[in-house]
């Protein structure tokens, strides 16, 4: 009986990190620029590492993962235009608030292809199994291209801010706006 909990622990803990990590990002940070490209990598590790084992690949399960990609791309762009980022001109520190909604959904998607996984044994020709991990697998992409627009637009709103375009903040939507 209790070995069957054992395979729950690996991603129980990381989870659990990656949980900790949101809520500690949930606070103003000062942000750094040049390290927003981490998140998004990290991401797309993780993303290969589940679709090791990817539903059958038909052109409409093709055609959903690019609109997947293409509306979590739009969306992380948006909600990337409503941070408002702020400078301390005294030592060039740009703080911002991080989103934790890409990090939540991207946690539950995972934890959800996870579960699917294990209540199907595992099985890529399980009766159900291609269609629920072709939709947790369309989630995830959604996720990862979410964050990994939302990670440029806000290095692109940070650079303007460094270079003095902004004066001394980018409040929600100025960040697109000529002054």
């Amino acid at each position: 009986m209790a070995s069957g909990y054992v395979s729950y622990v690996g991603p129980g803990v990381f989870l659990g990190l990656l949980a900790l990590r949101m809520v500690r990002n949930m606070r103003g940070r000062p942000l750094k620029p040049n390290k927003l490209w981490i998140r998004p990598v990290f991401l797309v590790v993780i993303l290969a590492l589940a679709m090791l084992h990817p539903p059958a690949l038909t052109s409409l399960n093709l055609a959903i993962f690019a609109a997947c990609a293409v509306v979590g791309a739009g969306l992380g762009y948006v909600l990337a235009s409503h941070q408002t980022l702020s400078i301390d001109t005294a030592t060039g520190t740009i703080t911002s608030k991080t989103s934790v909604v890409g990090m939540a959904l991207f946690l539950g998607l995972l934890a959800l292809r996870y579960a699917a996984r294990q209540t199907f044994g595992g099985d890529p020709m399980g009766p159900h199994s291609d269609s629920v991990l072709l939709y947790t697998d369309a989630g995830l992409i959604f996720v990862v291209a979410m964050v990994a627009a939302q990670a440029w637009e806000t290095w692109r709103r940070a650079m303007a801010l460094l270079q003095g375009q902004g004066g001394n903040s980018v409040p929600a939507q100025a960040g697109n706006q000529a002054e």
